[in-house]
């Protein structure tokens, strides 16, 4: 394998977390880990160390120049933190294009995504869809350039300009975009995934909420299976076939194993809190929109019915075709069981710890 420094961001995060972990294993990078360097606040830094690396504390993704100035000293860029900061991801190329410009050498960057951005709006009804699941062999470039025009989305927006940026100066790029996400990372606490949420909003609310009918549907994938893709690309560009696989304007790839419905994953979330003794009834809340947008969103209205009331399916067919294939499927069952007890846990120990200092 070539030899190439990497940097990774939100190393310590849900994402980032898995996809360093998948990287490290079976000495997957080098046994000299000095070639990776894993970008991470303060809070995450011990987390970093443990793992034999030298953690890069930063304070802000809108350090733009700092995040230029780090990415123009590596070959790859894994960028973890945001898939919804454009600025961050903009840096972060334009170094890597200097780093090209010192070297002579190929640069690589690969992006965090996520399929809100192809989510129709079905209670609004102000978008629709006819062609589910979409796939990652179409023009999906031209696609998201398309509704990010008619209606700016900031995750989206960003995938427009990290193709057009980096077709602009010379830099490879890799779009991976994933489902609804769940199982444990490097935390047994992962509170931004759809699971965690539901689970908490139920503890306050008494019943597990569901926005409308919960008839939309959304494919999903266990967090070790995303980063084996991560894993799967970064192997093809060490092994000098960066610029054989899809990249540029044919480079969104779509990750997904199995699907739900929203009713559906309520439903288990439901179940899941009975029998862990912390609801009372499998009935759910229904939600309006209106209801969901300061519920689940905290004022946010568009996020409210792409993040928890529509239809958002896709086919991988690229990520397939290079060789990933998901291996915890049956995870999916089991896995809001898994997420009450550590919540719970969670709970009850900040409550023990608040009674200690009283």
């Amino acid at each position: 394998m070539l030899s190439m420094r990497i940097l990774l961001t939100g190393a310590n995060g849900y994402i980032g977390g898995a996809v360093l972990d998948s990287l490290l294993a079976d000495d997957f990078i080098t046994v000299n880990k000095s070639n990776v360097s894993a970008l991470t606040r303060a809070s995450g830094a011990a987390s970093v160390k443990a793992k034999g690396l030298e953690p890069i504390i930063f304070n802000s993704l809108d350090d733009t120049d700092v995040l230029a100035e780090l990415a123009s000293q590596h070959d790859v860029v894994i960028h973890c933190a945001s898939g919804f900061h454009t600025l961050s991801a903009r840096a972060l190329i334009l170094g890597l294009a200097q780093r090209k410009k010192q070297t002579g050498n190929d640069v690589y960057y690969i992006h965090t995504s996520g399929t809100s951005n192809i989510a129709d709006r079905p209670i609004s009804k102000t978008f629709s869809e006819l062609n589910y699941p979409l796939s990652d062999k179409d023009d999906m470039f031209s696609y998201l350039k398309s509704r990010d025009s008619a209606v700016p989305y900031a995750q989206r927006t960003s995938d427009v300009v990290v193709t057009e940026v980096g077709v602009e100066y010379g830099v490879k790029t890799y779009i991976l975009m994933s489902p609804s996400l769940y199982g444990i990372s490097t935390d047994p606490l992962h509170e931004f995934c759809h699971t965690p949420i539901l689970i908490r909003k139920s503890i306050l609310l008494g019943n597990t909420p569901v926005v409308g009918d919960g008839a939309g549907s959304w494919d999903n994938l266990h967090v070790l299976d995303m980063a084996r893709a991560y894993k799967l690309v970064l192997s093809k560009i060490l092994s000098g076939a960066g610029a054989d696989i899809p990249h540029g304007k044919d480079g969104v790839y779509f990750l997904q194993d199995g699907h739900h419905t929203w009713l559906e994953l309520a439903q288990m979330v439901a179940k899941a809190g009975v029998e862990a003794g912390a609801l009372r009834t499998t009935e759910l809340k229904q939600l309006s929109l209106e209801e969901a947008t300061r519920i689940l969103t905290g004022g946010k209205n568009l996020l409210a019915e792409i993040g928890w009331a529509s239809n958002a399916r896709t086919s991988g067919d690229k990520i397939r075709a290079l060789g990933w294939a998901p291996l915890r499927s049956a995870d999916f069952e089991t896995h809001a069981a898994l997420d009450w007890v550590n919540i719970l846990a969670d709970i009850k120990a900040k409550e023990a710890a608040a009674s200690s200092t009283r």
